[in-house]
């Protein structure tokens, strides 16, 4: 997207369409991962440009969201007093020209900013509470009810557990009450403020509704953080296996999008772990080199998971000295980071247990009790649990008995609470209901496809059917043209004789003149009749054929159908142009060809996409060399407007209809589209249409050349007996 960007940059002007690349731009570089200061300049230097342009457009809500940016921008990138200041800006110009959208926006964004940067967290909980009060009045009901989310969510993020958990309810019972789809988001913060607060049976119910919702409307963007909820619970549960199985995923869908951030290290870090368990310390090793190769960790957190994931392998591999320098460089990479987030505080566990391995206790100690004093505290209770009998380990050597009995019965007790009969019972239960949804699904999935595959064959079936009709309908209209022409000669012969009498009889010249008058009268009525009733038929067919693709859903089977309607159509032309002309034998070509070629761009909606460049020498000719002439245009084009201008591309289509020689001529058909694909030889194509395209051909006795010179040329060059010139 971002090169996109750049490119319509290059090509724009000092108009909106630049506006918009550049606040786009902007956008991209505030919210790349990392805090480079490389993108959080070229970030301003873009805003800065778009605000000027702003004003010179005098577009006044653009210039409210660049400074909505700015002042992310520059608090990112460490001007706190800077950004401030920009926001305060925005907020008394947006209540000027009565913007409250923009405010409001404005306010949530500088919330967000203020509570993961800053840790201002009181003032993020009143900039969020403002973004609600403005949502509300707008009527924008969703987004007042995303803000109430968010105000859930720093509950979660401040231990407020209790509180965090009923915010979420309550948002989540107003979703759907507006009937918002994308429930999954709610379902996984319910599933992750659980999981800490040790309501096991409640985290895994969340979290396999999480991948339900997700499932049922396609939104798979935040696939990989939902996988990694599920592993978290069944790493929790002490279930080794499901949590490996969850924690692959996620690693390869963070990975599948090649960005760094700390979920992708995270899950690699618990990969690693799980092969460690199984005595594969060099292979996680591998996979953590190969993956800091293939996405470089930047920033802080992701370089102390990495760190974390390595001092993991060489413990496994006894090389305590290489295990003890990447513990420690981890902890200190995740204080440099802030340090108040779950795996920052995992990592005093993970260094306290190896010291404690080690029989080191009393730094054992610190590091296991500096993991129980953040606050708030993000460890999991199953993690808390943990760490209380290692800390009963540590006082129970060093002679602190009642410290160690005090950590041994939380163990205990935590123990009970999380592992009790009830709730390992209701795990199961949510286990088993989870698996029976996915086995419905997966049935309901199946009969599905099944019965797609079954319309799609009797769609099919029903094609083949009515093109098989269709032959034998056209089969029999040509059989009925063959005893129309040879009446026609009886009639002819009946009307020289008549003609040989009228010379040797004078004396009844005005009398035979007559009834010559009225043969000659009759025969046209009878060429005329037979016409009508043939496009009466054509028309007929055509109208079936319309019918049965109403209920027909096969793409194939409707592009069919109506290839065989334009087939009909220019066989009933024919028909319908010898009933209304006084000609009975021959067919107008310039007026022909025009016809078919505007029927064919209206039939697929290409009047305005496709030009046609029409060059017809004004002949008339045969009804019986019309037909073929006729369904070969119809073929050649219809291919054009099908394959040769992909996506509505604009393109011209030429027809050309020259005399050659004496009662030879030549048809010529081209467009400048993209052409055939590479590996379509047209010659040997064994397409319908391709096949009657050099059947028609063998039929009249042409030669037939296919060429790609900018596009697909055909041309066709035959002789033709009876060919009449107008006058």
């Amino acid at each position: 997207m971002a090169n996109q960007l750049m490119v319509r940059l290059e090509k724009s002007t000092a108009d909106t369409s630049r506006l918009t690349a550049l606040i786009e731009l902007g956008k991209f570089h505030i919210y790349k991962a990392g805090e480079v200061k490389t993108d959080l300049d070229s970030a301003i230097t873009y805003l800065n440009e778009a605000n000027d342009l702003g004003k010179k457009l005098h577009l006044p809500k653009a210039q409210h969201n660049v400074e909505s940016l700015l002042s992310v921008a520059y608090i990112e990138g460490g001007n706190v007093q800077m950004g401030k200041e920009h926001f305060t800006k925005l907020i008394d110009d947006c209540r000027r020209t009565g913007d409250k959208e923009t405010e409001a926006d404005a306010n949530y964004r500088f919330a967000t900013c203020l509570r993961y940067i800053v840790n201002d967290y009181p003032a993020a909980f009143s900039y969020y509470n403002q973004a609600e009060t403005l949502y509300k009045e707008l009527n924008r009901q969703e987004k007042e009810i995303q803000m109430a989310e968010q105000i859930a969510s720093l509950h979660e993020d401040l231990g407020h557990l209790d509180l965090a958990e009923e915010n979420f309810l309550n948002v989540l019972n107003r979703y759907k009450a507006v009937k918002y789809p994308r429930l999954h988001y709610i379902y996984s913060s319910l599933a992750s403020v659980n999981r800490l607060k040790g309501n096991y049976d409640k985290a895994l119910y969340y979290a396999l509704q999480c991948l339900g919702s997700m499932n049922q409307t396609q939104d798979t963007l935040s696939a990989a953080t939902f996988y990694g909820t599920v592993a978290e619970i069944y790493g929790d549960l002490n279930k080794p296996n499901e949590s490996n199985y969850w924690y692959k995923k996620t690693l390869q869908q963070w990975r599948y999008e090649k960005l760094p951030n700390f979920s992708l290290y995270n899950a690699a870090y618990h990969v690693v772990q799980d092969l460690v368990a199984h005595h594969k310390s060099k292979e996680g090793l591998r996979l953590i080199a190969d993956l800091v190769r293939e996405i470089k960790p930047i920033n802080n957190i992701q370089k102390g998971c990495v760190a974390q994931a390595l001092a993991c392998c060489y413990d496994n591999l006894k090389n305590y000295f290489l295990a003890e320098k990447y513990y420690l460089e981890a902890v200190d990479w995740y204080n440099r980071s802030g340090g108040d987030f779950e795996m920052s505080q995992k990592v005093q566990v993970d260094v306290g247990q190896f010291y404690l391995k080690r029989n080191k206790y009393k730094i054992a100690g610190f590091y296991l009790r500096k993991s129980l004093s953040y606050f708030p505290l993000k460890n999991s209770l199953s993690t808390i649990k943990d760490v209380h009998l290692m800390l009963y380990k540590v006082d129970s050597t060093e002679g602190n008995y009642l410290s160690a009995i005090n950590h041994f019965r939380l163990h205990k007790m935590l123990n009970d609470s999380i592992f009790n009969v009830a709730k390992t019972r209701q795990l199961a239960e949510v286990e088993v209901r989870y698996a029976t949804a996915q086995k419905v699904q997966q049935i309901q999935r199946q009969q599905h496809e099944l019965d797609q595959a079954k319309t799609t064959r009797n769609s099919i079936l029903a094609g083949t059917f009515l093109l098989l009709g269709l032959l034998g309908v056209s089969y029999n209209q040509y059989r009925l043209k063959q005893r129309s022409n040879k009446l026609l000669e009886a009639k002819q012969l009946e009307i020289n004789q008549k003609n040989e009498t009228l010379q040797s009889i004078l004396n009844e010249k005005d009398n035979l003149l007559d009834e010559k008058e009225g043969l000659l009268e009759e025969k046209e009525w009878m060429l005329k009749e037979i016409h009508h009733r043939v496009k009466n038929n054509l028309q007929i067919i055509t109208s079936l054929l319309n019918s049965q693709g109403v209920y027909l859903k096969d793409k194939a089977a409707l592009s069919a159908i109506q290839e065989s309607q334009n087939r009909v159509h220019v066989m009933a032309l024919i028909h319908q142009k010898l009933y209304q002309s006084d000609r009975i034998a021959t067919i107008p070509m310039a007026e022909y060809i025009e016809e078919i070629v505007d029927y064919l761009l209206a039939t697929f909606a290409r009047q305005d996409t496709v030009i046609k460049k029409m060059a017809i020498t004004p002949v008339n000719i045969d009804v019986i060399l019309a037909v073929p002439l006729g369904l070969i245009l119809n073929e050649v084009v219809t291919n054009s407007l099908k394959y040769a201008f992909p996506s509505d591309q604009t393109g011209s289509i030429s027809i050309e209809l020259t005399v050659v020689g004496q009662q030879t001529y030549k048809l010529t058909i081209s467009d400048d589209g993209v052409g055939f694909p590479p590996d379509l030889n047209p010659n040997r194509s064994r397409t319908l249409g391709m096949s009657l395209i050099r059947g028609l051909s063998k039929q009249l006795g042409g030669k037939l050349q296919i060429n790609q010179m900018n596009g697909v040329q055909i041309s066709l060059t035959f002789t033709e007996e009876k060919l009449v010139y107008q006058m």
